[in-house]
């Protein structure tokens, strides 16, 4: 299940007593103080504070950032976090980093990844080492739009609407089924941007100027990806024949960080990942009986992989599908994925294998006073159970998106695929896979090249398949977040892929008809001995 049991710790709401006595947690909250309101051109809505100005976040002096909602539609209230290059905001692009999930916040990765601050155990932000916004201008979004801070509609009630905590609280009431696809999450997500854009004149005075967008998605964001991405490519397409009534984003790279990007290539590699003689860590992850048993649940005629199979051979988008591909979600979650849940022979972490299941601690922060008063909030912040079950049962997990990115390697789009090498839920045998399915124009080439040492500041830290404009990255000690585990190396990734770099060195320009190809072997050869859980933990 994609972070759903991540998010119950990492954004829960009760705060140590320790904790309490310096910042307790706010149940109702009150309405937010000091809020402005911008119109665009466009007629798009803007409430905003700055809360680096209250110390909050990115406090560099002289980088200005910006949070509140982006109003689309009455109904539609787009949380966002808008972080400005430490740089050169004018002429740096914009990057949209997305989260998972689906019901996963955009927030997390703000925190525990690439944003420019963290939380700490006093329940203050400090800045972070290799924050993203030091080489572009950040924007992070809650979305799809029933997740975080959104508020479509509220209630005040005793218990979070479809989840388990009991606090009073204000939170957002909503319908999940009204946006369960990821093509339907790509149209709001392209109306918010638009909208953002048409404001930002009157948000920033940095004078914003660069065309340039970056799109980076984590986990479930390998739908989210190529899914935006196809749908941005064919709105740039309207607005060339007709008069515009919008802003063209020129898509210069998108960036998967250990995604499920086609569950129809990647599924058969969870239990694969399973054996210590594949995953690089030597490990077994469950015992033989159950991996055979698992591989018969894959295999057999009407199974996992066949459902799969007839979910792809589906016309996108039709009830039909929805239907076939809803069942082979649940047939290959309970059958084959969850045969490391349940007979998991060490409870070893599902987005870390290193570490057993307790992976991230608590960070009860955004439902502090504080921070929703800092970032012109008056809802409890929460994640969305409700979601992730509304995208299974539109069937949206089991369709692929490969030709989707297929499809943008034929234009002038980077992309690289990266993939930690310690999570199991999207593990880097599958995002392997994907980079060796992908048909495009430079397939060949790329399945010739070979594995050579990614390289920053003298350090190995994993090893990259590249040509020309497609790269995979294998990370070595790395769990689902790369940043999180591995901040250096996935700063340099993020930087020579904005930059048309080569990923492994960063030393050689990529252009649109590169024919530049990695040298070395043709599989990954790093192998690395794990001790039992119980030495690590001392359990």
């Amino acid at each position: 299940m994609m972070l759903q049991r991540l998010l119950a710790t990492l954004f829960a709401a009760t705060v140590a007593p320790v904790i309490a006595g310096v910042l307790p947690p706010r149940q109702v909250p009150g309405a937010a103080q000091g809020v402005t309101t911008i119109t665009s051109p466009g007629g798009s809505t803007i409430r905003y504070k700055q809360p680096g100005k209250d110390g909050i976040c990115e406090t560099t002096p002289g980088v200005n950032s910006y949070s509140g909602y982006i109003d689309i539609a009455p109904d539609v209230h787009i949380f966002f976090w808008f972080f400005e290059s430490r740089r050169d905001p004018a002429k740096d692009p914009v990057t949209l980093w997305l989260n998972g999930g689906p019901g996963s916040d955009s927030l997390i990765g703000l925190f525990e990844e690439i944003g420019p601050c963290e939380v700490v155990e006093n329940m203050t932000t400090v800045l972070r080492d290799y924050a993203w916004n030091e080489i572009s201008n950040v924007l992070f979004l809650s979305q799809p739009k029933e997740v975080g801070f959104l508020d479509p509609t509220y209630l005040l009630v005793d218990k979070e609407p479809g989840g388990s905590d009991e606090r009073e609280g204000r939170w957002s009431v909503i319908d999940p089924t009204k946006e369960d696809t990821s093509r339907l999450a790509a149209i709001t997500c392209w109306e918010v941007v638009q909208g953002f854009y048409d404001a930002l004149p009157q948000l920033s005075s940095s004078n914003i100027s660069s065309i340039d967008f970056h799109l980076w998605a984590e986990s479930f964001g390998g739908h989210w990806g190529p899914a935006f991405y196809t749908l941005f490519n064919e709105r740039n397409s309207e607005l060339e024949q007709s008069t515009p009534v919008g802003r063209k984003l020129n898509l210069k790279s998108l960036g998967i960080v250990n995604g499920i990007v086609d569950e129809h290539v990647q599924t058969k590699y969870l239990l694969d990942f399973t054996r210590g003689e594949n995953n690089g860590y030597g490990v077994d992850l469950i015992n033989e009986t159950i991996y055979n048993y698992g591989k018969w649940n894959r295999d057999r005629p009407g199974g996992c992989q066949e459902k799969l199979d007839y979910c792809d051979y589906l016309e996108r988008d039709s009830i039909v599908r929805r239907s076939a591909c809803s069942a082979a979600q649940f047939i290959c979650q309970s059958d084959v994925e969850g045969m490391f849940y349940t007979f998991n022979l060490e409870g070893r972490g599902t987005y870390d294998i290193i570490c057993n299941k307790t992976d991230l601690s608590e960070q009860p922060w955004l439902n502090t006073a504080q921070a929703q008063n800092a970032l012109g909030v008056d809802l409890n912040y929460t994640s969305n159970n409700l979601l992730y079950t509304a995208y299974t049962l539109s069937g949206d997990f089991a369709v692929g998106y490969l030709p989707d990115v297929e499809k943008l390697l034929e234009l002038d789009v980077q992309v690289s695929l990266v993939y930690g090498d310690a999570d199991y839920i999207c593990n880097w045998l599958g995002g392997e896979a994907l980079s060796l399915t992908a048909n495009w124009s430079g397939a060949e080439s790329f399945r010739d090249a070979g594995y050579t040492s990614l390289m920053v500041d003298g350090e190995a830290y994993g090893e990259t398949r590249q040509y020309g404009k497609l790269s995979f990255t294998r990370v070595w000690n790395a769990g689902h977040e790369i940043p999180y585990f591995q901040p250096a190396a996935a700063f340099q990734i993020f930087n020579r892929t904005s930059n048309r770099f080569d990923i492994a060195t960063g030393e050689i320009k990529i252009s649109p008809d590169s024919t530049y190809q990695t040298n070395g072997t043709a599989k990954t050869t790093k192998t690395t001995s794990l001790p039992p859980l119980t030495a690590q933990t001392g359990a």
